[in-house]
């Protein structure tokens, strides 16, 4: 799993960040769903990723100790 890759879609799915040059919002989508399908996915992040919580996906890769309410 390349973390900096999936912060960087999910902060732009988030509307935190501008989508790089040459993405669409299917590319990083479909970048986001092959990252759910992972299998070695801790499964907090496996359960947001798939369903689409991208929120909590967030702030479970800045902080996977705290409870995620969001």
């Amino acid at each position: 799993m390349d973390t900096e890759q999936l912060k960087s879609d999910l902060e732009c799915i988030t509307g935190q960040r501008a989508m790089d040059a040459g993405d669409t919002m299917i590319l990083v989508l479909a970048r986001l769903d092959a990252v759910a399908e992972a299998v070695d996915l801790p499964i907090k992040l496996k359960h947001y990723l798939s369903q689409r919580s991208y929120v909590k996906a967030l702030a479970w890769l800045e902080d996977p100790s705290i409870p995620h309410k969001v």
